[in-house]
């Protein structure tokens, strides 16, 4: 079984090998290449271990296996063994890699599973609190949906990025696209490294109002492409795009009633394009409606005149609280909660903690579960607990910033090695009462679901619940505390919901 282990965490979108053949030209990818020039000669090209030196894989290592861990070996060596020293041969930076590159091997988190098979885990479920089964709601998605909200009636609305918003019945029936939500675009490029699509002007989060079984309403969170700034995909020369949040009602099939919440205020470039954008929503009790919007380009992000990298808040007619932290600063927009963020990927208001919380990628690492702070700065480019992909340490602008590390908010739980963190609830439903107040977790790369405990601050319970079921894009629960996974597979996209099985077969774990 996968663990979730917390630490400094570390993380990858590409993939470095493939058919667990270790590569040496990775896309830019600092390790693979040191690798093989100090260490395969004795650990074997693939890790395997060598006549000179021990496997690194597939078995326990003496010295332990964390980060902190391997960087120690790596740079001490270990003596009597014929492990070499290397602090004085390899600087701070290619020891990490190496140490992360070790790591990420030794957790089968190295290679993007494209496969398209697919298949729900069959049978009773254990878990350390509730056993739990897995129903499948419906496999008629494309194979990039991004959002789901299940309705107080037990259906679902979904956004499929590229194409728009369809509604899926308690039955599993998935209606026709609905008419009159926002433009999208399907034309995109392919990292051919990790089968990740590349485009602009898609649909992202979709949330009920709280009071949705009154009022109808729907917020969506989509990028808009700029009509008249050149509209084709282009590798080398997006175009322009900017967030925007809207809401309005399904009547017969069709949007109706759209009001304008939120925009940024001006079209711009974004050279990470949709992967990054952000888009997720979450209300607090009171119908304040909280937003996160991506980075477009690393200069920004600190800069509070900008909307990019940042947490927003509005009423749910999208006026300004005038108790927002930046409310009455001049030059600034004063919708930002928090700022600092590099691509956010979740998003949740724990009505148990009265808080706001999110996830978020970094670059080789740095994935994290951060509480969204009123005013937070949460490091992004300055600091993280990740790496630059070419091995340097994240400190784009440190220079020109009066910023201390301890001036940010450090996440609350970060992951060693990256799962590719996608979208979190805080669980407050009946179903799974021992669940109260836990995080449930997604994850794209390890295509896991986990559930993690906090006490003041700290890790107190973490177990995964689900294995390599897929790409878990979203998360929601419905009315009666089920749990509903949006799965994002190349076969076509799922939807499935955990269901809690009888009292007398629930298993206690250890």
């Amino acid at each position: 079984m996968k663990q979730l282990l917390c630490g400094f965490v570390f993380v990858s979108f590409s993939c470095l090998a493939q058919d667990n053949v270790l590569k040496t030209d990775a896309g830019g990818i600092a390790g693979p290449e040191l690798f093989a020039e100090y260490c395969a000669v004795c650990h074997g090209e693939q890790l395997e271990g060598a006549a000179q030196g021990v496997a690194l894989i597939n078995r326990d290592l003496t010295q332990g296996d964390s980060i902190e861990a391997l960087e120690a070996v790596i740079n001490a060596g270990v003596p009597n063994t014929g492990m070499l020293a290397w602090q004085k041969t390899l600087d701070s930076g290619k020891v990490r890699s190496l140490a992360l590159l070790i790591k990420e091997y030794r957790s089968g988190l190295v290679t993007v599973d494209l496969k398209t098979d697919f298949s729900i885990p069959s049978g009773p479920q254990d878990s350390m609190h509730h056993g739990l089964s897995v129903v499948e709601v419906t496999d008629g998605l494309d194979r990039f949906p991004y959002s789901i909200s299940v309705l107080p009636d037990d259906s679902i609305v979904v956004t499929e990025k590229m194409h728009g918003l369809r509604r899926v019945s308690p039955a599993g029936e998935v209606s026709n696209l609905i008419k009159g939500t926002p433009d999208t675009h399907n034309d995109v490029y392919v990292m051919e490294s990790d089968g990740i699509e590349f485009g602009s002007g898609w649909l992202l989060d979709i949330e009920a109002h709280p009071n949705y079984s009154d009022n109808g309403w729907l917020y969506l969170h989509y990028t808009e492409r700029c009509r008249d700034c050149g509209d084709v995909m282009d590798e080398n020369n997006p175009p322009t795009s900017r967030n925007m949040v809207v809401r309005g009602r399904i009547k017969n099939g069709v949007w109706q009633d759209e009001e304008l919440i939120w925009s940024a205020q001006e079209f711009d470039s974004n050279l990470y394009l949709d992967v990054v954008a952000g888009g997720r929503l979450a209300f607090d009790p009171e119908g304040y409606l909280f937003m996160t919007v991506g980075m477009r380009n690393m200069d920004t992000i600190q800069d509070l005149g900008t909307p990019y990298g940042k947490t927003h808040r509005v009423h749910d007619d999208g006026r300004v609280p005038n108790d927002n932290p930046f409310y009455n600063d001049d030059g600034v927009v004063k919708t930002i909660w928090t700022y600092g963020h590099r691509s956010p990927q979740g998003l949740t208001f724990s009505v148990d903690r009265r808080e706001v919380w999110g996830t978020e990628h970094g670059p080789r690492g740095g994935d994290e579960i951060n509480l969204l702070a009123p005013g937070g700065n949460y490091g992004w480019p300055l600091f993280s607990g990740g790496q630059n992909y070419d091995g340097t340490e994240v400190a784009h602008g440190r220079e020109r910033s009066e910023v201390e590390l301890q001036d940010t908010q450090l996440p609350v739980v970060e992951f060693t090695p990256s799962i590719a963190i996608s979208n979190l609830v805080a669980y407050e439903g009946d179903a799974f009462p021992d669940w109260q107040g836990d995080f449930l977790v997604g994850s794209l790369k390890a295509q896991d679901l986990y559930r993690i405990r906090l006490r003041n601050g700290v890790v107190v319970e973490q177990e995964a619940l689900l294995e390599d079921l897929g790409r878990i894009r979203d998360i929601d629960v419905g009315e009666s505390g089920e749990v509903y996974l949006l799965i994002e597979h190349q076969g076509g996209g799922r939807i499935v919901k955990l269901v809690p099985l009888q009292a007398e077969s629930v298993s206690t774990g250890e």
